[in-house]
């Protein structure tokens, strides 16, 4: 039987909604019925659309699998399930590549695979998957979830709420709408966004991540229309 696997967030202690959870569990609730948004467990089959509910700032991932009675919800890919089981967690270089290539995956038909793509799209929720190198995306929609692997990609969105990932290296991210959120595990990423954006870049050493610089532009002396890049643990001003 093939196994229903979806992402779940949890807060700081691998809790949520007031539920302690543990890495290697399972869990069944005797509710009845089960209702997204309501009562059962959890989880969103879409690893962007967990940022939407625990922020990439300050919460722990999961992947998980689900059973039992299942209803989904109709905004995203949120489900509730009567059982969940917490398979393991995913760092955030890792959740970010399982949420990029989920992206390539959903979009496989649209995708741009060969280098020097040049992508564009207007309409809302729009989902936009790139694989090749030198890639250059731009929505300009709300809601978009844009998602690259290739090096040297130029990604921006002007559409409000965007969940832009990207795991390649050398990567220039920018959102202009509201409430957008930028993670990048790639090396050497420059980012920038308006007032209210969350920014969590990669640090390496000798080729080796040592952690991620988090902020939100607004806040702790950072500004909109500033490339930043992680040094030292912090956003820092990119070198021009």
């Amino acid at each position: 039987m093939t196994e229903k696997i979806a992402y779940k967030g949890f807060d700081k202690n691998l809790m949520c909604r007031g539920f302690q959870y543990e890495i290697g569990q399972t869990y069944k609730t005797d509710q009845k019925p089960v209702r997204c948004g309501e009562s059962g467990f959890h989880s969103c089959e879409n690893p962007f659309d967990v940022w939407s509910y625990y922020g990439v700032h300050e919460s722990r991932f999961c992947v998980v699998e689900y059973g039992g009675d299942v209803k989904k919800g109709n905004d995203d890919t949120k489900l509730a399930s009567a059982e969940i089981t917490i398979k393991a967690e995913l760092n955030l270089p890792d959740f970010i590549k399982t949420a990029v290539d989920y992206l390539l995956t959903a979009t496989d038909k649209k995708r741009e695979s060969g280098d020097y793509a040049q992508i564009g799209s207007s309409g809302y929720s729009a989902k936009i998957g790139s694989s090749g190198d030198y890639a250059k995306i731009g929505s300009s929609g709300n809601y978009a979830q844009i998602g690259s692997s290739g090096g040297s990609a130029q990604i921006g969105s002007s559409g409000g709420s965007a969940k832009i990932g990207s795991s390649g290296d050398c990567a220039q991210i920018e959102a202009e709408g509201e409430n957008s959120v930028i993670a990048s595990a790639g090396v050497a990423t420059k980012a920038k966004g308006k007032k209210g954006t969350w920014i969590s870049l990669a640090e390496y050493k000798d080729g080796v991540c040592v952690g991620f610089a988090t902020g939100c532009i607004g806040k702790d002396g950072l500004k909109e229309g500033v490339w930043y890049q992680a040094k030292d643990g912090n956003l820092c001003e990119a070198a021009q």
